[in-house]
């Protein structure tokens, strides 16, 4: 009888190990893949040591369709609201805005050895466009590993039906890239993600986007500025009525352009810039102190001309562009300045 209690005893042993370990592998962010931040983990912010293009992804190994609706505590982020919408991402207080998070698909690793991310990007179904990308800027990304692919296609992680339905253009505007192609060599398919028609927006071909033109040479100006430290950007787009410091307006309008005829021309571009004051401290963005941080919006009327150079009248604080854009600009950066802009602090 006691041999019989004792391999009873026994058996309920072996079955409440068998129980706890499938309870502890159900866990989320566990075996199931399920993100409790960058990198599979909670720890949130930058790795250290200028942390070579900043945190990493959740080492799925480039475009995963969402699996849930994690804030990721990365800097460049503006403050979103989005909800899982089946396999998209929707803002919960603008349902025409949609999110998509895209890893480097060449498998670029970043210190800790996992994916580093590409980009994020928030897109209109409203405007057919664009509203902001953010992105790290680092020589990690620029390392040539390819060339440009100009492999333009849908964004398979934004509903198809709300992008552009071919490369075509139209409405005297070409095919402008936010995060741009040159800033995204480091492999083929890194820089397909870039081709995506949900990081294009239409420029005008004349003045913007053209040798000279407004556009490019503010984007030659912002590859200056990428330092040792990261240097995390925000590119983004208006559509309101907009007259910039220098006098020149530029108004809403509708094209056909990418296969649609409901296109709507931004009025406005902008960058927005955070890194340290150095460029070379070696330290996370979290671990800087309100001073070693610098910032500014850098904005064009999409009505700039050729050969206007980067000045005091194209910044604003980034505040003051929040006021504008209705969007809160790097949010996981508590101790940021916004309020700031001083032309000498980026050598103007």
């Amino acid at each position: 009888m006691n041999r019989k209690l004792r391999l009873f005893a026994e058996i309920i042993a072996v079955l409440a190990i068998l129980l706890s370990s499938c309870v502890k592998d159900s866990q989320p962010g566990k075996n199931d893949n399920t993100e409790v931040g960058p990198g599979g983990d909670d720890n949130g912010g930058d790795n250290g040591g200028g942390d070579n293009g900043g945190d990493n992804g959740d080492n799925t190994g480039g475009d995963n369709p969402v699996e849930n609706t994690s804030i990721h505590p990365w800097f460049e982020l503006p403050a979103v609201d989005y909800a899982k919408s089946g396999k998209y991402l929707v803002s919960k207080s603008d349902e025409t805005l949609y999110f998509a998070h895209h890893y480097c698909a060449g498998g670029e690793k970043g210190p800790d050895g996992k994916v580093a991310r590409n980009y994020t990007v928030c897109y209109s179904s409203k405007y057919h466009c664009p509203v902001w990308v953010a992105a790290p800027r680092h020589q990690m990304y620029e390392e040539e590993g390819t060339k440009r692919t100009n492999a333009y296609a849908k964004d398979p992680s934004i509903p198809s039906d709300i992008q552009y339905n071919s490369k075509s253009i139209g409405g005297g505007c070409n095919k402008g890239h936010m995060l741009g192609s040159a800033e995204r060599i480091c492999s083929k398919e890194t820089n397909k993600q870039v081709f995506y028609y949900t990081n294009i927006a239409p420029q005008y071909s004349s003045n913007f986007n053209t040798g000279g033109g407004g556009w490019n040479i503010l984007e030659d100006w912002v590859d200056s500025q990428v330092c040792s430290d990261t240097l995390y950007v925000v590119i983004g787009t208006y559509f309101e009525k907009y007259t910039d410091k220098r006098g020149t307006t530029a108004s809403p309008k509708v094209i056909s352009y990418g296969g649609r005829n409901d296109v709507a021309v931004p009025t406005m571009f902008y960058y927005l810039l955070l890194r340290t004051k150095s460029g070379k401290t070696g330290k996370s963005i979290k671990n800087c102190t309100r001073e070693e941080l610098k910032c500014a919006a850098f904005v064009r009327s999409h009505k700039t001309g050729k050969n206007v150079y980067v000045g005091a009248k194209d910044m604003m604080s980034i505040s003051d562009l929040e006021k504008i854009t209705g969007f809160t600009y790097f949010t996981n950066v508590p101790q940021l300045d916004k309020t700031q802009c001083k032309p000498s602090d980026w050598g103007l």
